[in-house]
């Protein structure tokens, strides 16, 4: 296999001198080279002077000096190993040494020169000639005579390429040192002796070089300290590094944790500062009560030490006191060794002593720059080091931990503040709701799923807000009122349930806007106000009807006093006169008129409730018939009055004026139905009937409240709208009613269930939508039969009275019309216009024991009937006291005088009437 020539030209890695094969080859080789040696040498640095002179030079025998040692030189095997490492350095070492000592000197051959450059620049192929461009011409020629052995002679290149450069390493060494010695000794040693003196201050240089060196040294021992405190502080970070990730995944862990699981969770977190710093107890304390002690939140204990003091689970003031200075004097508070604390904290120490703690480390907690509380390792040995990221540590797990309790504290307050707004949600009776501004219902608690007549809030979540509107208006004038500002109260708005019924309410509600600042909600909450508007409405109604009752109770008296004179003058005329007199029949007609004055003052009366409840023994008949025709100016045009009334209905006992009351409230409801009648084509028609009948043990256990027994039933009834069942059992409560504003005060049918009852009767309501209503009463009967001067009132009156009478009046006319009859009557008659003439008269005339009768009206000035009635008992009990007045005003029931025995005539009367309730008192009767 050939080699390539770049592999036979460059130096071989193992060896610059391969073993010969035989001693001949090694001979021929030397020799040729010498030869080719000494020729180039004769012609180029010798200028040619001659082989005799060549054999008298230097140059000649130096060479061939070279070439005996150089065949010596190849007859030592270990030599040759060694050649080419030795060679190789050796010519470099050489090279270096001419380049750096003669470079550029001068007094020197410019072949110096060029010997030092070209033995670097061609790596010792250029020889010591005259001028530069020889030498490259030598060098060039030697390079092409090197680079032909390997085609001359292949089997021999390496050795004679490794002959040729011995030869000419050594020729140059020893030609430029003869060279040198022969031309320029002197100026060589001068320069030898300046390049001591910069060798001396070379020296100098060294010695600083030395001082620098120890210094450096110095400073590596330095470095060397310093690296060694950066490899701790290294272990130091990667100890913090190590903490830091277990911290922030700790951080991590209590944010997404649950609040139920923040207390276990800081327990391990406490356990794992405990044994990473090798401590026997790891704690947190808080402030409690406004900063007046410390108390024990959470705690960690190496297994076997033991809490031996109950009062470590909450430090007073006064113990914490020096210990909570320390704190804020400071970032942390290390403490070593426990007994080595200051006297004023005795109190601390002698508790952690109890404790057997030795040595804390502990770091207060701040939150909004106050002190809260701290956290903190106890440790039961002495503990003189700590690592310098201890209070670092303490810090960042104390604040994960505080603010995972913060955040569990708050969102505990959160749980309960939103039980507590949902109880209040669900259990409030106002309605509370949320509303868009498109009307959609967002929500809405039971009260108002109830208001609004719903099953559940999903119907509800199905309607639109203006559908519940009574007035759609309304709804849009509610939703500006809002939009202009902002919020509106106790807006009143008519709104309607799912069957339509108007709902009145209250609404205090505000706008919901977005970050845009745009409406996206409505939120408020509803009172229903309804039965509050009635009541108000009704107690207006009550009220007016009670002003009306003031102006009709005033008027009535003054009437009845008058109509009490001229009814009573005129029977007084008709009894003076015979029965045949032309005048009789006026005088009649007089009467009548009176009565039916006295009639209809009796109606304003009841209708004001103002008459006094009198029961007697009554016709029940007689009465609707007197009644018939006040009932038909109640009543419209177009409504038809039909009376059924039984000739066998036996009397009853009642209150004239209540049954007159309790007609005209039925008839009046049975009107106002009628008028509800759409059609005209209608007959509109109101029957009243009264018939006899017996209850027995069937119709009691089918109707509540009734009882067995004979009664008179009166039934009202019409044809007109009907009752809706679902309201029936509602009709007779007070105050309710379903005509509109301002039509009724919803007290008519609760004051004739009041009268049916206060008189052992009952009431039943048979009615239908469409089918008109019916209301019978039970009114029993009357075991007392009817007073026969009570259905004859021109019976003849007694003239023979001897009595003495004090007649006590106000009013002349009636007070001279009563004297006047009752002197007609045979009485003894003494007259005063007030109760204190009367008193005064009886005083003056010692009247105390004549007196039988004192008959007094009830409102006259100075002194009232009632006070007379009261000063004349004190003075003779056994005086009859009979008391008159056109109304009542509940004035005998305020002061009791008829519970005392007192007697009462209500005006007007007739003097027939008069004559007889005097008589029957004097008489005992009554």
């Amino acid at each position: 296999m050939k080699k390539n020539k770049k592999d036979s030209i460059a130096l071989q890695t193992n060896s610059f001198f391969p073993l010969l094969q035989d001693t001949q080859k090694r001979w021929i080789g030397v020799s040729f080279l010498l030869v080719v040696y000494l020729a180039f040498n004769h012609f180029l640095f010798f200028n040619q002077k001659g082989w005799l002179w060549l054999l008298g030079e230097w140059e000649f025998w130096l060479p061939v000096g070279m070439w005996l040692v150089s065949i010596l030189a190849l007859s030592y095997k270990a030599l040759i190993r060694h050649a080419d490492t030795f060679l190789f350095l050796f010519y470099l070492s050489v090279g270096t040494v001419f380049l750096v000592l003669f470079h550029s000197q001068p007094g020197l051959n410019s072949e110096v020169f060029n010997f030092g450059f070209v033995s670097i620049l061609l790596v010792g192929y250029f020889f010591l000639l005259p001028g530069f461009w020889w030498a490259l011409a030598g060098g060039l020629i030697l390079s092409t005579l090197y680079s032909l052995f390997p085609i001359i002679w292949p089997q021999n290149a390496t050795m004679l390429q490794s002959v040729h450069i011995i030869f000419i390493l050594f020729a140059n060494l020893f030609g430029i040192v003869f060279k040198i010695l022969d031309t320029n000794l002197l100026s060589y040693l001068k320069q030898q002796r300046e390049e001591i003196k910069t060798l001396s201050d070379e020296s100098l240089r060294l010695h600083d070089l030395k001082v620098e060196f120890e210094q450096l040294k110095e400073e590596k021992e330095q470095l060397f300290n310093k690296n060694q405190s950066l490899q701790e502080k290294i272990i130091d970070l990667n100890n913090i590094f190590q903490l830091e990730q277990s911290l922030t995944t700790l951080a991590t862990q209590f944010i997404q944790a649950t609040i139920d699981e923040i207390d276990s969770m800081v327990n391990n977190g406490l356990k794992t500062l405990c044994e990473y710093f090798e401590a026997d107890r790891s704690y947190l304390y808080f402030f409690a009560q406004k900063g007046t002690s410390l108390k024990k939140s959470h705690e960690y204990r190496k297994e076997g030490v033991k809490e031996k003091i109950a009062r470590h689970e909450q430090i007073d003031k006064e113990d914490f006191k020096w210990f909570v200075k320390a704190l804020r004097r400071s970032s942390h508070l290390a403490i070593s060794d426990v007994d080595q604390l200051p006297v004023e904290a005795s109190t601390i120490k002698s508790i952690w002593k109890v404790e057997d703690i030795r040595s804390l480390f502990i770091v207060p907690l701040i939150l909004n720059e106050s002190i809260v509380g701290f956290i903190g390792l106890d440790f039961l040995r002495k503990r003189e080091d700590w690592p310098s990221f201890t209070e670092h540590t303490l810090l960042t797990a104390g604040l994960i931990f505080l603010n995972a309790l913060e955040r569990k504290r708050y969102k505990e307050h959160l749980r309960r503040s939103e039980s507590r707004i949902k109880m209040l949600f669900e259990r409030s009776a106002d309605v509370i709701f949320v509303a868009t501004p498109s009307g959609r219902i967002l929500d809405m608690n039971p009260a108002g799923v109830k208001l609004f007549g719903f099953k559940s809030l999903n119907d509800v979540l199905k309607v639109k807000a203006g559908d519940l509107y009574l007035n759609p208006e309304d709804h849009v004038k509610f939703m500006k009122a809002i939009e202009k500002k902002g919020f509106v109260k106790d807006y009143e708005l008519t709104l309607k349930n799912r069957d339509g019924q108007k709902i009145l309410v209250l609404v205090t509600a505000g706008a919901v806007k977005n970050e845009a600042g745009k409406i996206v909600a409505y939120e408020g909450i509803m009172r229903d106000v309804t039965e509050k508007k009635q009541l108000e409405q009704q107690l207006f109604q009550a009220q007016k009807m009670e002003s009306i009752g003031l102006l009709t109770g005033s008027i009535a008296h003054d009437f009845n006093n008058i109509l009490t004179a001229i009814n009573g003058y005129a029977e007084m005329i008709r009894r003076g006169l015979p029965d045949d007199h032309e005048m009789q029949a006026f005088i009649q007609n007089i009467l009548r008129s009176g009565r039916r004055a006295e009639n209809l003052i009796r109606q304003l009366l009841a209708f004001s409730r103002k008459q006094l409840i009198e029961p007697r023994v009554v016709n029940l008949n007689q009465i609707i018939d007197d009644l018939k025709k006040m009932l038909r100016q109640l009543i419209n045009e177009d409504i038809e009055l039909v009376t059924q009334l039984a000739e066998d209905v036996p009397p009853i006992k009642a209150d004239p004026g209540q049954i007159e009351q309790m007609l005209v409230n039925l008839i009046i409801n049975s009107r106002d139905a009628l008028n509800h009648l759409s059609d005209p084509g209608v007959r509109k028609m109101i029957k009243v009937q009264t018939e006899k009948v017996v209850l027995d043990e069937d119709f009691v256990s089918r109707h509540a409240g009734s009882r067995e027994g004979e009664y008179v039933r009166i039934s009202i009834s019409d044809n007109g709208i009907g009752i809706p069942e679902e309201i029936q059992d509602k009709i007779f409560e007070p105050f309710f009613t379903t005509k509109s504003e301002g039509k009724g005060t919803g007290l008519g049918l609760s004051t004739v269930y009041g009268i049916i009852k206060q008189n052992g009767g009952s009431i039943y309501l048979e009615s239908a939508p469409g089918q008109g209503t019916t209301f019978h009463i039970y009114w029993p009967v009357s075991e007392e039969e009817q007073d026969k001067s009570e259905r004859d009132e021109t019976s003849e009156i007694s003239t023979k009275a001897q009595e003495s009478i004090m007649v006590v009046e106000d009013d002349p006319d009636v007070r001279e019309l009563a004297c006047t009859f009752l002197k007609n009557l045979g009485y003894k008659v003494y007259a005063a216009e007030n109760g204190a003439r009367a008193l005064e008269i009886i005083k003056q005339n010692n009247l105390v024991n004549e007196l039988d009768m004192v008959f007094s009206d009830m409102v006259m000035p100075v002194m009232g009937g009632d006070q007379l009635a009261e000063e004349i008992k004190e003075l003779n009990p056994n005086i009859k006291i009979l008391l008159t007045s056109g109304y009542t005003d509940s004035q005998l029931m305020k002061t009791g005088l008829l519970s005392r025995g007192y007697r009462f005539l209500h005006k007007p009367y007739t003097i027939q009437q008069m004559a007889k309730k005097v008589r029957a008192i004097l008489d005992n009767k009554e």
